[in-house]
């Protein structure tokens, strides 16, 4: 693919269970030019044999993401002061010694494959219903600090939005709203990326993530847009609303991501953020090459010609 701006794939939503089929899977992506980087999940580390990543991004995929929000969520629901925005003092540095965890596992999958695999990491304004503006500003000032400090990174940060807390919706990563955000992220000199599917579980409504999009384009802090779909009702992938990251409606009727939603996004866009791509989830049987389709489907659409133009 190697286009302007790349294409990324959340590839750990849509992944089969066996390591041979992952593999498969991998190099499906690479070769069938649907992405040209990975959105890759942070937990704990890169497990026991690090060499195994490395060697799927090695070749295939640069530019890559980590993203910090299947961890983030884990300690939030174990300790739901954990986050860069607590107000709780030690939730918060646990949260930056999360971070810092992170980053050191972005540069150590740096060196190991010998490239810039990865480039971005995704952060986020945890804890769930409690998140404090100043103190998200707090540990951006201390990150920006400890980075001088260490003479820099190979990553930048970007701040991923995610559903914000509304008592009048019940949500589910429920953090600090995108009025909140903005400032924050231009104080902190940073770039905002949109998820679809959690903008629309925010408000319930599917157009909340163009109005986001065209916000954030408009104030120049546009970084990113990954497309991951949402439903109203329930389905095989999840309950009414949840953050489920659907695939097309071609794919699942009650996903309200759709081809036509996609492009408007994306001009809404106005050329002007560094990456795009896509997250989904697939049926659990389905087989790699399926997998592939319906990924592929999405990836398809982010990389048209005249959307490219638009840009």
């Amino acid at each position: 693919m190697k286009t302007e701006r790349p294409v990324l794939v959340g590839a750990y939503a849509a992944l089969p269970a066996l390591r041979a089929d992952q593999e498969r899977f991998y190099e499906g992506l690479a070769d069938r030019g649907i992405a040209d980087g990975l959105e890759l999940p942070f937990r704990d580390g890169l497990g026991e044999d690090a060499n195994w990543p490395a060697g799927q991004l090695r070749g295939r995929f640069t530019g890559s993401v980590i993203t910090l929000i299947p961890g983030t969520m884990v300690r939030v629901a174990a300790s739901a002061t954990f986050g860069l925005a607590s107000g709780d003092d030690d939730g918060r540095r646990a949260a930056l010694a999360f971070l810092h965890e992170a980053r050191v596992t972005a540069e150590e999958l740096n060196q190991l494959t010998g490239e810039q695999s990865v480039s971005v990491l995704h952060i986020h304004t945890a804890p769930s219903t409690t998140a404090v503006p100043e103190e998200f500003a707090r540990s951006l000032d201390e990150i920006a600090a400890s980075e001088a400090a260490a003479g820099g990174w190979s990553t930048r940060l970007v701040l991923e939005h995610c559903d914000a807390y509304s008592p009048a919706v019940p949500g589910e990563k429920r953090f600090l709203p995108l009025d909140e955000e903005i400032p924050l992220a231009r104080e902190g000199g940073i770039g905002i990326t949109v998820n679809w599917g959690r903008s629309a579980v925010e408000a319930q409504d599917p157009a909340r993530p163009l109005a986001q999009i065209d916000r954030l384009a408009a104030e120049g802090l546009l970084e990113g847009v990954m497309f991951s779909g949402a439903a109203p009702v329930a389905n095989e992938f999840g309950g009414p609303w949840a953050d489920a990251h659907l695939p097309l409606t071609e794919d699942e009727p009650t996903s309200l991501m759709n081809a036509a939603e996609v492009r408007r996004c994306l001009r809404a866009a106005q050329g002007a953020f560094s990456y795009t791509g896509a997250k989904i989830q697939v049926p659990g049987h389905a087989a790699v090459d399926e997998r592939l389709a319906m990924v592929g489907r999405v990836t398809g659409l982010l990389s048209e010609p005249a959307v490219l133009r638009h840009g």
